[in-house]
C-alpha cells in the first residue's frame, strides 16, 4: 500500500513538471517547437521566423474584407480573416495592422507620396487591379515581386494566371491569390434558379460543367424564348417582366468575352507581350455572345443606362432574386447576396466557348483588389514582407477559402454540394488579360471592345479591332520603355 502511494506521489510530481513546462512552452519562450507541431494551416516548407517577433505589420487596403475586422464577426468569412491574423500574431508575434482607404486614387497617392519620401510605412498594399498595374507598376513605385525571398508563385494559394496578365518580361508588381477574398468574390460566375428549372422539369447543369461540357451554346439553348411579357404591355419592361438572363454591362460582358478564352495578346520567350489580334477568331466569339444578349433580348443595364441612373447596374441581381430570370451573370460576391432568396439557386463557371476549349476561365474585374509592394521598403523590411505573404496567402488557404466556398454556395434552405464544387472550379480558373489590365484605362479596344461593341448593338467587332491596331502598337512601345525594354514589331 504504502509502495503505490509513493508511485502516485511520483507520477503526480512528474506530471506538475510537464505541466509547467507546457506553460512555459505556452509564454512564448520557445514557439519554434509549437511552430513546427501545428504548421498545418500554413505553407509547410516554411521554416518558422523569429525575426517576425514583436513587429507591426502595415497593410495598406482599399477593401476591409481583404485586410479583416479587429475582432470577431457575425459573418463566417470575416471571422475567418479575422482568426487567420489572430492564429499569425499568436504564432510569430507579429501584429497585422490594416490601414483603410477605400478610394482608389487617394490610395494611390498615398504609396506614391511614401515612396518619394521613403519612409516605408506600408509594408503591404491591396490597390484596384488596373490601377496598381499601371499608375502604380509602370512608373516605378512598386517593388519587383520576383525579386522576393521566401514567395513561390507556383504554390496553388497564387492565381497562376497572373503571369499572363500582370508580368512584363522578368517584371511582376502585382499578385493575386487566396490572400485577397474579396477579389475571390468579384469573380465570374452564372447564378440559376433551381426552382424554375423544377418546373421546366430541366437538369441542373452540374454534370455539364464536371464534364467540361458546358457552353455559350447551352446557355443559348436554355435562355432562347424564356423571356415573358407577364404584366401585357407588349414590351419588355425590367420592373414588371420574366427574362432568360440579366447582368449588367461592366460584368458580364468581360465575364463572357474572356471566358470563351478571347485575348488579342500572347507573350514571346521571354514573356513580353506581342499584340497579336485574330479579329476573325474574336468575331466569331463575339457572334455568339451577341446572340445570346442581344439577339435573345436579355436584360442587360448598358453604360447609358447607368449614367442615366446610378442604381440601374442593382436592377439584374433585383430581377433574379424575385424569381424573374433563370439567369444571372455577374460575380461570386452577387450569390453571397442571395442567401434569402426565396427560390433555391445554383452556381456554375462561365461558360466555355465550346467544348473544345480546355478550361473554364473566370474572368476578375478590373476594380478587384491585387497585392503590391512599395518600393520604398529597407532590405529588412523586404525578408519580412516575402514571407509575411506567403503567410497570407498559405494560411489563407487553409483557413479563409473553405469558408467563402460555404458562404457562397448557402441557400436559404441548405448547403448545395454542387455549387460548392463549382465554386471551386471558378476560383482556381481566375483569368487575367494583359490586354484588359493595361489598356482599360486607355479605352482602346483590346481592352473594351466587347462592351462598346454590345452597348451599341453592334452585330461586328471586327472594324474596331483593325482600326486600333497601330495606336494599340504605340502605346504598347510605351509600356515597353517604361518596363525597360527594346520593342521590335
Amino acid at each position: 500500500m504504502l509502495k503505490r502511494f509513493f508511485v502516485l506521489l511520483l507520477c503526480g510530481v512528474m506530471l506538475l513538471g510537464m505541466l509547467a513546462a507546457c506553460a512555459e512552452q505556452n509564454e512564448g519562450e520557445d514557439t519554434s517547437t509549437m511552430a513546427e507541431e501545428e504548421s498545418n494551416w500554413v505553407n509547410p516548407e516554411l521554416e518558422f521566423n523569429e525575426n517576425l517577433k514583436d513587429k507591426t505589420f502595415n497593410i495598406l487596403s482599399m477593401r476591409d474584407s481583404d485586410i479583416g475586422p479587429e475582432e470577431n464577426s457575425s459573418d463566417p468569412l470575416e471571422d475567418a480573416v479575422y482568426r487567420r491574423n489572430d492564429m499569425i500574431n499568436s504564432y510569430y508575434g507579429i501584429e497585422i495592422s490594416g490601414i483603410l482607404d477605400g478610394d482608389y486614387n487617394s490610395l494611390s497617392q498615398k504609396v506614391k507620396t511614401d515612396v518619394t519620401a521613403g519612409t516605408g510605412d506600408y509594408d503591404l498594399v491591396y490597390q484596384h487591379m488596373v490601377d496598381a498595374a499601371t499608375n502604380l507598376g509602370m512608373q516605378g513605385n512598386l517593388y519587383n515581386l520576383a525579386d522576393l525571398e521566401y514567395v513561390n508563385f507556383d504554390n496553388p494559394w497564387w492565381d497562376q494566371d497572373c503571369k499572363n496578365g500582370f508580368m512584363f518580361g522578368d517584371n511582376m508588381y502585382v499578385v493575386c491569390g487566396d490572400l485577397l477574398p474579396g477579389t475571390m468574390l468579384i469573380t465570374a460566375a452564372i447564378v440559376f434558379n433551381k426552382n424554375l428549372f423544377d418546373e421546366r422539369s430541366w437538369e441542373y447543369p452540374y454534370d455539364d460543367a464536371r464534364e467540361g461540357t458546358w457552353t455559350l451554346d447551352d446557355m443559348i439553348t436554355l435562355t432562347k424564348d424564356q423571356n415573358k411579357d407577364l404584366n401585357g404591355d407588349g414590351k419588355l419592361v425590367y420592373s414588371d417582366d420574366f427574362y432568360g438572363l440579366v447582368g449588367w454591362s461592366l460584368d458580364c460582358d468581360y465575364n463572357f468575352y474572356f471566358g470563351s478564352g478571347a485575348t488579342m495578346f500572347t507573350f514571346d520567350d521571354d514573356h513580353l507581350p506581342v499584340y497579336e489580334a485574330n479579329a476573325d477568331r474574336l468575331q466569331t466569339i463575339y457572334e455568339k455572345i451577341y446572340e445570346l444578349i442581344v439577339t435573345q433580348k436579355a436584360l442587360h443595364v448598358t453604360i447609358a443606362e447607368y449614367n442615366a441612373n446610378n442604381e440601374m447596374y442593382k436592377q439584374p441581381a433585383a430581377i433574379f432574386k424575385s424569381g424573374r430570370a433563370l439567369f444571372f451573370a455577374g460575380y461570386l460576391s452577387g450569390a453571397t447576396d442571395m442567401r434569402d432568396m426565396q427560390d433555391d439557386f445554383g452556381i456554375l463557371p462561365q461558360p466555355k466557348y465550346d467544348e473544345k476549349q480546355e478550361e473554364y476561365l473566370s474572368f476578375v474585374n478590373g476594380a478587384a483588389s491585387v497585392a503590391c509592394v512599395p518600393k520604398s521598403l529597407s532590405d529588412e523590411q523586404l525578408e519580412i514582407t516575402g514571407y509575411m505573404m506567403e503567410v497570407l496567402a498559405s494560411s489563407s488557404y487553409y483557413m479563409v477559402t473553405e469558408t467563402l466556398y460555404e458562404k457562397v454556395a448557402k441557400s436559404k434552405t441548405a448547403r448545395d454540394p454542387e455549387s460548392a464544387e463549382m465554386v471551386d472550379v471558378i476560383i482556381r480558373h481566375k483569368v487575367f488579360d494583359f490586354g484588359y489590365t493595361h489598356f482599360y484605362s486607355l479605352n482602346l479596344p483590346c481592352a473594351t471592345v466587347i462592351q462598346t461593341a454590345l452597348n451599341s448593338g453592334s452585330a461586328s467587332i471586327t472594324r474596331d479591332i483593325t482600326k486600333s491596331e497601330k495606336n494599340t502598337k504605340k502605346n504598347l512601345k510605351k509600356f515597353y520603355e517604361q518596363y525597360g525594354y527594346d520593342f521590335y514589331e
